[in-house]
């Protein structure tokens, strides 16, 4: 039996929210549509044009095993400061979703890492860190712009933000630059500039105008073979950018961020999304042997976002979000803070708890044209996933969020109850212990093997290192 299924075993209750359900669906059929077209770029798109060109038009070609296992690695950094970062006060959201529709530049969207207080923090992991603002310009101005591009589609437009920069390797030494906008304008106009240079490359079919990729010369997959163009451009202009904002050094952010990662009591750099846990072997594949894939799907992404700004608008609206004294107090309470999870929680009201009850939710997006999906109950997985931050957080009830944009926006809510939430942990954070030994001995076929229907039709790189003679696979 694997750990879908145990989970399961937990569910005690499922319960559908006709409540929260048409609250939600009079948000989503209300809320002003957002102006921003079915193509659009995001943030990171347009900060290093000539690659997204050449992505695109190069689909087939793959990215090396260790470009994969280098990007690999920073996510795994990226999830671990994710731990850390909340304990800063202040601290309101991780992965918030903008769109530049709101702001009049329509056409492009991003994901800030966090915010903390007015403040937007963009966190990069680094072979070496940048010790000047000029050596910030000069070897990382993509990132520069990436926090700059953000605070001009926010809009709020937040003055002071940070680039934080962490060394990839122990001890792990970290850095924080302010960023300071002092012209909002210009800055826009670099980004309006960046969109529709893309758009005019790809009507063309000419990249000459997007200036040399800024991995050119520290590692790309389409440079090694000679099938871009980059080699004959010159790098992108800075200098607009560079009088348009001010950067400085941050000592004392820089000694909250070091104390904060402290306070998390992480011994060492590991941790793992919902995903992981259930398919450690995933995760596996991605960190230790340099798999991956790079599926993306646009038209997820544009409901997610959707999605996302509804429920902001449903909480605001109902005084169902969390204040700052309750969002620390479910931070403090994760049980094992390996476990990374993205900051989804509400105060779900009734006539029993009219002050509302503090729990998680997960949204889910379901693509189907077909009303009959719509009637089954929520999935074992979406179960599987809800249970593990339940478990983590000493929690026995949640909410799955499911959309149905192709089925009118149709919005399903069901409250979930877990049972055995001490058992449920154990079994939980077993799969984490054993997922930490096996990355550390490189021992695949220590930890379980993943679901059957995650194994991509049977061409997950892995098929033939788990299934082999002897080995218990995902067959």
């Amino acid at each position: 039996m694997g750990l879908i299924e145990e989970i399961n075993g937990f569910v005690a209750g499922i319960t559908y929210d006709e409540s929260l359900s048409s609250l939600l669906k009079n948000v989503m059929d209300t809320k002003i549509e957002d102006s921003s077209p079915t193509n659009y770029y995001y943030i990171t798109h347009v900060t290093n044009p000539a690659q997204t060109y050449f992505t695109r038009i190069h689909p087939d070609i793959e990215r090396p095993p260790e470009i994969i296992r280098k990007l690999a690695r920073g996510k795994q950094l990226h999830s671990f400061a994710g731990i850390w970062f909340k304990n800063l006060p202040g601290f309101y959201a991780d992965e918030g979703l903008l769109d530049g529709a709101w702001v009049d530049i329509p056409g492009v969207r991003g994901k800030i890492d966090h915010r903390v207080g007015d403040s937007l923090i963009e966190f990069k992991t680094k072979d070496s860190l940048p010790n000047t603002p000029d050596e910030i310009l000069s070897m990382y101005p993509n990132d520069l712009e990436q926090i700059a591009f953000y605070s001009v589609i926010h809009p709020s437009s937040p003055k002071n933000n940070y680039l934080v920069f962490m060394q990839n390797s122990s001890p792990y030494e970290l850095k924080a630059f302010k960023i300071e906008i002092k012209d909002n304008g210009t800055i826009k106009s670099i980004l309006r500039k960046r969109i529709k240079l893309l758009d005019t490359a790809f009507e063309t079919k000419n990249p000459s105008e997007l200036g040399k990729c800024r991995y050119y010369e520290s590692g790309c997959q389409y440079g090694d073979i000679a099938s871009c163009s980059c080699a004959k451009l010159k790098p992108l202009n800075t200098v607009p950018l560079q009088r348009s904002l001010e950067i400085t050094y941050d000592d004392e952010f820089t000694k909250q961020l070091i104390q904060a990662r402290e306070d998390s009591k992480i011994t060492d750099v590991f941790c793992l999304s919902t995903r992981d846990i259930i398919a450690p072997r995933k995760h596996y594949m991605e960190i230790i042997s340099g798999l991956g894939s790079t599926y993306h799907d646009d038209e997820m992404e544009e409901y997610k976002a959707y999605l996302w700004g509804s429920l902001g608008s449903l909480k605001k609206r109902h005084g169902i979000d969390l204040n700052g004294t309750e969002r620390q107090s479910v931070i403090q309470s994760q049980r094992d803070p390996r476990a990374k999870i993205s900051f989804r929680w509400l105060k779900m009201k009734s006539s029993a708890r009219p002050e509302g009850e503090i729990v998680p939710y997960i949204e889910k997006i379901n693509l189907t044209e077909d009303i009959k999906f719509s009637k089954s109950r929520p999935s074992q997985y979406h179960l599987a996933e809800l249970g593990i931050i339940c478990a983590m957080y000493g929690k026995n009830k949640g909410l799955i969020i499911r959309v149905y944009p192709n089925l009118d926006n149709l919005v399903q809510v069901y409250q979930i109850t877990y049972k055995n939430q001490p058992e449920m942990l154990h079994k939980v954070v077993s799969i984490i212990d054993l997922t930490e030994k096996a990355e550390k001995e490189k021992t695949l076929l220590s930890i379980p093997p993943c679901p059957h229907f995650m194994n991509d039709n049977e061409k997950c790189p892995l098929m033939s290192q788990c299934n082999v003679k002897g080995a218990k696979g995902c067959r």
